[in-house]
């Protein structure tokens, strides 16, 4: 049995957009069945302005601002908790998304380095792991940030009781779960690029006849707000986290 690390410091960051719930259901959910867990558990509300106002952003996308040097509110919000992590040097950085797209749930990383990172990984009963590219998110601050992306309708006590096992696992050492399916990011899918037709015969995490694997397409924020509909990745690798 692997030996118990009783050090284990982890930061979850919820409401990095502000109307995504996870991170606060779970840290709710934690404070009523699992209040031992907290004593690994730093909690943070990564956009408290928007989480208030009840919307995605105030200014821009938090997760798009980490790096960018500017004045409007999630740029110097990304600079703070930069910083805070800096200065506290967590083990783990948790980022908790949700999603309205329907897709499996997934864990996000920038790579696969980082011993806790890997550890994280194959403590976590979710197998589909995608590798995303630098978009001035908080993956680009270290080797030690893993994304949790859930769709909304999958958000139940039981799902919340299971990320909390995965945590205590993480905590305990205990790697229940290495062997995982590989997604890498290669570019986005723009709206230029495809017809209608063509999106609406996307299937998220399956290969597509384009050629690619679309991810996080459907009825999403990027749809709404920006000039792309999600993102493109090349065929699942299997891997066995070591």
């Amino acid at each position: 049995m692997a030996e118990k690390d009783t050090t284990v410091k982890i930061l979850m960051i919820a409401a990095t957009h502000g109307n995504e719930l996870l991170g606060i259901k779970l840290h709710q959910r934690l404070l009523q069945k699992r209040s031992p867990l907290l004593e690994h558990i730093n909690f943070m509300i990564g956009n408290p302005r928007a989480f208030a106002a009840k919307k995605r952003y105030i200014d821009c996308d938090l997760n798009r601002s980490y790096g960018v040097n500017g004045q409007l509110y999630e740029q110097q919000r990304a600079a703070e908790i930069a910083a805070y992590i800096s200065e506290t040097k967590p083990d783990i950085v948790l980022d908790m998304h949700t999603t309205s797209c329907i897709q499996p749930n997934c864990l996000i990383v920038g790579n696969l380095d980082g011993a806790a990172k890997r550890r994280l990984l194959a403590a976590s009963h979710i197998t589909t792991i995608l590798a995303v590219q630098p978009m001035n998110d908080v993956a680009t601050l270290g080797n030690n940030v893993v994304g949790y992306e859930i769709p909304n309708r999958s958000i139940t006590p039981a799902l919340l009781d299971t990320v909390a096992e995965d945590l205590q696992r993480f905590v305990d050492n205990q790697l229940a779960y290495p062997h995982k399916k590989l997604y890498r990011m290669q570019n986005k899918i723009y709206k230029s690029d495809v017809s209608a037709a063509q999106a609406g015969t996307f299937v998220n995490f399956e290969m597509h006849e384009l050629g690619y694997v679309p991810i996080m397409t459907g009825e999403n924020s990027y749809k709404k707000q920006t000039n792309y509909l999600g993102f493109k990745s090349s065929a699942p690798e299997k891997i066995t986290i070591q």
